[in-house]
């Protein structure tokens, strides 16, 4: 369902929000609206000199361009410039666009470029989460995968490991670093953000290799704060329980205490 708030900025739900909603009492319009409210782009410029970055994507609210370097270790980060050049005819493809036009940088100012990524690490390039509340923008790095791990205590066997998964948790407005979370010898899949989810302020990530999910809270400050573990015991108190349960049923500690 989409939202039907006044602030959403999507066409397509403003559009079904119309659509459903119902005038105000003693009105007969839903909503009054400013004039060029959105543009729509009419046209497309090819062949436009960009810089050597994998762009990953806008944030929701149109503030800032995501994008790395082409190693995969630093974060550069583009403000939009917004409407540079205009038309005012129907057919604006019959003119010729000035060169700057075709310059990135008539479109786009770079804020900074952060390096996130130690030596033996990489940037997952699919991975991003925003918080537009606070701008805070959500990244992750990790080393290589070893596919035939050992096994360690509590791990399924057939499950890959990466020797070190960093989260990073940035202040988009000026790229501060505020945070960093680890997880070592472990398995989260962040292609796409597939491991790693967002409600309100609350990360849940999965691990695959422990068949844990970790609850991290992200506090306005910019701080990730550990909640708790759901895996083999739910509660703090689970693995208390159920061994005082299982030597209560167990007869030869009960001989043994007698």
């Amino acid at each position: 369902m989409f939202k039907s708030n006044n602030n959403n900025n999507n066409l397509a739900a403003r559009v079904f929000a119309r659509q459903i909603r119902t005038p105000a009492p003693g009105t007969s319009i839903h909503s009054a609206r400013r004039f060029y409210e959105n543009l729509v782009p009419s046209c497309t410029i090819y062949e436009v000199e960009c810089p050597d970055h994998s762009f990953r994507k806008f944030t929701d609210d149109g503030r800032y361009l995501i994008s790395f370097n082409r190693n995969h270790q630093e974060l550069v980060v583009y403000r939009p410039t917004w409407l540079s050049y205009s038309c005012n005819e129907e057919y604006c493809t019959s003119h010729d666009f000035p060169s700057k036009a075709k310059i990135f940088e008539s479109f786009f100012t770079q804020m900074y470029c952060v390096s996130l990524a130690s030596s033996n690490e990489l940037i997952c390039k699919d991975f991003f989460i925003y918080m537009e509340s606070n701008q805070f923008g959500l990244f992750a790095t990790s080393s290589s995968q070893i596919q035939d791990a050992p096994t360690s205590d509590g791990a399924v066997q057939g499950i890959p490991s990466i020797e070190k998964i960093t989260l990073h948790l940035l202040r988009l407005e000026d790229g501060m670093i505020l945070d960093k979370k680890v997880f070592s010898n472990d398995f989260i899949n962040l292609a796409h953000n597939m491991g790693v989810f967002l409600y309100d302020d609350m990360l849940a990530i999965v691990s695959l290799r422990y068949q844990t999910i970790h609850i991290i809270q992200i506090r306005d400050s910019g701080n990730l704060v550990y909640v708790r573990a759901i895996g083999a015991f739910c509660r703090e108190d689970d693995e208390l329980f159920l061994n005082c349960s299982s030597q209560a049923s167990d007869p030869v500690s009960d001989f043994c205490l007698a």
